[in-house]
């Protein structure tokens, strides 16, 4: 036999047979009911096994225009934050853009003076090696 739970305001009725529970609902029509089986609390409408049909209140005629224009003026500063976000989001990106292209400079710059130093390096050292043999050959004939 399967028991329910209930919730009605943070009250917990239960547990309750299944016929027990449809005289509960029927007393009690805006609560939420629980099985061991379910995940969460679901409103006693969503649940087929309960005999008892919850009338739905009836909607308001139209929503106030006072909680329209509200909503507007939020949309509308959220719409012009927005806006400033995507400005600084393009900014930023053509920023690292050119970034990239300096690093990239500068990274061809330093291979192209590293290029220069070994080179450099390398005639001193032939002039260095050139010095010594001719010393060496100095020395020789003295």
């Amino acid at each position: 036999m399967k028991e329910w739970f209930f919730s009605k305001d943070g009250e917990i009725s239960g547990p309750l047979d299944l016929a027990k529970s449809n005289d509960f609902i029927a007393k009690n029509p805006d609560v939420y009911a629980w099985h061991p089986s379910y995940a969460q609390w679901m409103p006693i409408s969503a649940v087929d096994e309960f005999d008892v049909s919850v009338p739905y209140p009836k909607p308001p005629r139209e929503v106030p225009k006072e909680l329209i224009e509200g909503f507007i003026s939020k949309e509308r500063e959220l719409s012009k934050t927005l806006g400033r976000i995507d400005n600084t989001l393009k900014v930023t990106t053509n920023s690292l853009s050119e970034l990239d292209q300096d690093i990239d400079k500068y990274k061809q710059m330093t291979k192209n003076l590293n290029e220069e130093v070994r080179n450099t390096i390398r005639a001193i050292e032939q002039q260095f090696a050139a010095l010594q043999k001719n010393l060496s050959g100095f020395k020789e004939n003295n």
